[in-house]
């Protein structure tokens, strides 16, 4: 299956709302990934391919820069999978326009990214 990503996905541990269009209420997510462009998440609720989504995703910053990130982002469902459990789905998540509207998360999520890919080369050899 061929990777059509635009950026590498770092593995987290967080839950974040999630709200469908159109739908008042949002019910919590657990992120297993996340990048300038997307995420992947587990719900427990059937979504479709292509509906939009409103993710409110809250991270805690480790090191000199400790505190809370949070960010509202609307994103398009690109896939989803049901799980083995009942009631229970992966999708991804597509964001577009990150770096415009939540600065400050792009830019960690991007080191992230920049991290990732060192270790990955210190360790390619």
């Amino acid at each position: 299956m061929e990777n059509r990503r635009k950026s590498m996905r770092i593995p987290v541990a967080t839950m974040a709302h999630v709200t469908p269009h159109g739908l008042q209420r949002s019910t919590e997510a657990m992120v297993r990934d996340l990048s300038t462009n997307g995420m992947g998440c587990y719900v427990d609720h059937v979504c479709q391919k292509g509906d939009m989504m409103l993710t409110k995703i809250k991270l805690d910053l480790p090191g000199p820069d400790t505190g809370v990130l949070q960010a509202s982002l609307m994103g398009q469902i690109t896939w989803v999978k049901p799980m083995n459990e009942e009631k229970k789905y992966a999708i991804g998540v597509e964001f577009r326009d990150m770096e415009n509207q939540h600065p400050k998360l792009y830019t960690y999520i991007k080191s992230l990214e920049e991290q990732s890919l060192t270790v990955e080369f210190s360790h390619g050899d």
